[in-house]
């Protein structure tokens, strides 16, 4: 038996991807990440939840979301991370939970990696264009470009009905 997702249950998905997106747009243009986009994720997690086709364990996404966050604020307290990108993470490790926290962590990894790479040719290009040179450890890297990726490739995954064990 092949289960359906609802419309509303897709409605959902679709709103969480359109918030990744903006997350995305604003790291590249301004290096942040708005509140309102990482609480707004938070809040479409119990819709998609209530919505689901089977049961989703809430307390183990709840407890992968609890150790992003506090993963996250010891990165942030190193100076390794932006707030902003930390909140993100979090909150995408809530919807990825214990099944695809793997497949998040691993795909925002491989994104950031080639997001850096790309940040390096840019600047290696600006500095030879005769502009003021600009050390490549100061150049400051938008990686909720690379959570967004990670996050939208989970709601792919969540988007198929195969993962609802009926």
């Amino acid at each position: 038996m092949v289960l359906e997702l609802s419309v509303f249950h897709i409605a959902i998905l679709f709103g969480a991807a359109i918030l990744l997106v903006m997350a995305a747009v604003s790291d590249a243009q301004r290096y942040r990440i708005p509140n309102l986009v990482c609480a707004a994720l938070l809040l479409l997690f119990p819709l998609f939840v209530v919505t689901a086709p089977g049961a989703i364990e809430w307390g183990q996404h709840l407890m992968v979301f609890g150790l992003m966050l506090i993963s996250g604020f010891v990165m942030f307290m190193g100076n390794i991370a932006g707030a902003g990108d930390i909140k993100l993470l979090a909150a995408m490790g809530l919807w990825a939970g214990p099944h695809l926290v793997a497949v998040f962590l691993i795909t925002t990894a491989i994104a950031g990696g080639l997001l850096a790479v790309v940040m390096a040719l840019l600047t290696h290009f600006r500095n030879r264009s005769g502009r003021s040179a600009i050390a490549l450890a100061k150049v400051p890297i938008p990686y909720g470009i690379a959570i967004s990726t990670g996050g939208l490739v989970v709601l792919c995954f969540l988007s198929q009905p195969i993962l609802f064990p009926s």
